[in-house]
């Protein structure tokens, strides 16, 4: 799967707009992923799993299905680092909380069903977890498991945008 999104990867946000029309668009994560990782681990007492960091690693973060207009959902995989801020308040008043719509829901499935949000799909709580101990792809809660893996996950996708969603 990395073969196929690497043509995707780009360098920074920077010419997103000259790209509208491609299928993803995913940015490299920084050097110091693994310090993201630790601090991601510590702050959510968690163990990322490792297909989640490869992919990190290998592609980065962005979006899935950039290009379509026609998809119900936005497939936004967060960056480490926006995974704590949507788990956490912003630490002053000053800054948009972008995420504070999906937060309650996103620790409800952390604590009780062992899922890490990795990607905003829709409006308000609409999110994609991965579960932390088997590494499956769920919809929304512990009920709509979607997938058997991230890879699983992405190739399913790459098929048919919200094969989902029927």
């Amino acid at each position: 799967m990395d073969k196929l999104l690497k043509k995707y990867v780009h360098q920074n946000w920077e010419d997103i707009s000259e790209h509208r029309n491609e299928k993803h668009y995913f940015v490299q994560v920084s050097d110091d992923i693994e310090k993201h990782f630790s601090e991601v681990q510590y702050q959510l007492e968690i163990e990322i799993p490792g297909e989640l960091k490869e992919f990190y690693k290998n592609i980065g973060y962005g979006f899935l299905w950039f290009g379509l207009k026609q998809k119900k959902g936005i497939y936004r995989i967060l960056s480490p680092q926006e995974i704590l801020d949507l788990y956490f308040e912003p630490d002053d008043d000053a800054s948009n909380d972008d995420f504070i719509t999906y937060r309650e829901n996103a620790w409800e499935n952390l604590e009780e069903n062992a899922l890490l949000a990795f990607c905003l799909f829709g409006e308000e709580d609409s999110m994609l977890y991965m579960g932390i101990t088997d590494g499956a792809i769920y919809y929304l809660s512990s009920a709509r498991k979607i997938a058997d893996s991230l890879c699983d996950f992405l190739s399913l996708l790459d098929k048919e945008v919200d094969y989902f969603m029927k």
